[in-house]
């Protein structure tokens, strides 16, 4: 093969690949259908600034590893280019609180105080922690840090403290163009740099809704993203079994004026030795908005003595395994219904 033509072939296999990686597919029935595309006129969710030199999870520490009772770090990091909030604040999982707090005054940043924290949270479902510094007039970063006893060599035997979680808090503007946009970049930041993401708006004191009601209260953006178009309900009409077609816009604008409004979302990758897991929580406080980033670790945790990291590991495994196989079995089972709901999306 010549050199000009090793070359294009390889272009060829790597195009291949990104396009697999940049999209998903599923069958249902006799129909295959994309789920979806990462959206190129989205930009990610930008970074705040205040991140470390070198990532936490790259720190090496004589409090795990083999001999410990502590899990095994940092887990499987996946590289990837994109930059949002996201890939930047899980850059800070695996500090100590005063290697934090020694960086965030070479910043010039000022620790919140815990009184101040609770009145601008007390209403909300907004996780915190009493480490948080402001960044701007409407933002800040929380560190939550946990004491890891199992840490070291003995059962017990140790009260080390380490930063196992992070999160960027944001106020938005009350708006209903503005808390959408949100909500997709983070969808779409999701899927562009992870195998999975999801987003769910519901009202959080409010009982859901009928699917038949002219403005449900709940709704999922899960693998089907159309700005433009809205999302179906399961509902039946007569006996029958119909999808009823909503928009999202104006299902927000109704919902964001309730006092519970709420909003969670997801996103990952579908590897049981993945380091960490990415999520979103929105709540309002009076007619403040706040959309929270958060990453977690889900490696840097203590593991019961006598557990050992092999049987956590082959836990994992086979709750893994059953799950898959349930879930092969509901697809299979919903496959007529799930291949209308799809071709009615599709239209």
């Amino acid at each position: 093969m010549t050199t000009y033509l090793r070359v294009t072939f390889t272009a060829i296999c790597i195009l291949m690949l990104v396009g697999v990686q940049a999209q998903k597919k599923v069958t249902y029935g006799k129909s295959t259908f994309t789920l979806y595309k990462p959206q190129p006129d989205l930009a990610p969710i930008p970074a705040c600034g205040f991140a470390p030199d070198v990532p936490g999870y790259t720190l090496k520490s004589k409090n795990y590893g083999p001999g410990t009772y502590y899990c095994y770090a940092p887990g499987n990091v996946p590289k990837t280019s994109y930059r949002c909030i996201l890939t930047e604040i899980r850059d800070w999982v695996g500090y100590r609180p005063d290697e934090v707090k020694e960086l965030a005054a070479k910043k010039g940043l000022v620790q919140l105080e815990e009184k101040a924290i609770k009145k601008m949270f007390k209403n909300t479902r907004i996780p915190y922690n009493s480490l948080m510094y402001k960044l701007t007039e409407n933002s800040w970063i929380c560190f939550f840090v946990q004491e890891l006893q199992n840490c070291g060599a003995k059962a017990w035997g140790s009260h080390e403290e380490y930063v196992l979680g992070v999160s960027f808090i944001e106020k938005v503007a009350p708006q209903t163009e503005v808390v959408l946009d949100r909500m997709y970049r983070f969808w779409n930041d999701g899927v562009s740099f992870g195998d999975y993401a999801s987003v769910n708006q519901s009202n959080y004191d409010t009982r859901l809704s009928a699917p038949t009601d002219q403005n449900p209260n709940n709704f999922a953006i899960g693998d089907v993203l159309n700005r433009k178009k809205g999302f179906y309900r399961l509902s039946f009409n007569g006996g029958a079994q119909t999808y009823v077609w909503h928009s999202y816009e104006k299902v927000v604008a109704e919902n964001l004026q309730k006092s519970d409004f709420s909003v969670t979302g997801s996103t990952g990758y579908n590897d049981l030795l993945t380091a960490f897991d990415y999520a979103l929580n929105v709540g309002k406080a009076g007619q403040n908005v706040y959309f929270s980033y958060m990453v977690n670790s889900r490696f840097l945790r203590d593991i019961e003595p006598g557990r050992t990291w092999p049987k956590e590991m082959a836990s994992r495994k086979e709750n893994d395994a059953k799950m898959k196989v349930e879930m092969q079995k509901v697809n299979k089972a919903n496959s007529a219904a799930l291949e209308k709901l799809y071709k009615e999306i599709f239209k």
